[in-house]
């Protein structure tokens, strides 16, 4: 990846998290809830993988449109989905379904995105 290629995805992950934190901030969804969750993903990614996270986050949203772990997991899934150009159904099953230079390229995409997202938040505050 060239250093101009890294300053666009840059550009990208921010104005995706922003958008994000956006949605975030939208009735239903609590801000402060929504925030908290932002700020575990860090956390998840680093010590269970993206694939534990990713299950974690729907498990904790118990399917419930209106939950912030819901909401987490789509955002993160329709930007992996997005990024590493794939027509799964969803993230975790596109790295269910490839080889570990996927896992390891979405794996960075994620914390790419997490910490974006948790920098928007930060400004928020």
């Amino acid at each position: 990846m060239t250093d101009f290629d890294s300053a666009i995805l840059q550009v990208t992950q921010r104005r995706a998290a922003r958008e994000a934190l956006a949605e975030g901030g939208r009735h239903p969804y609590i801000l402060q809830n929504y925030v908290a969750v932002v700020r575990q993903l860090p956390k998840l990614l680093q010590r269970h993988g993206l694939g534990q996270a990713l299950a974690y986050l729907q498990l904790r949203g118990e399917g419930r449109p209106n939950s912030a772990y819901t909401l987490v997991a789509r955002q993160l899934d329709r930007w992996l989905l997005t990024n590493l150009g794939v027509t799964d159904r969803t993230a975790l099953a596109a790295l269910s379904a490839r080889d570990s230079r996927f896992y390891r390229e979405a794996s960075e995409l994620a914390w790419l995105f997490a910490r974006a997202l948790l920098e928007s938040a930060e400004e928020v505050r």
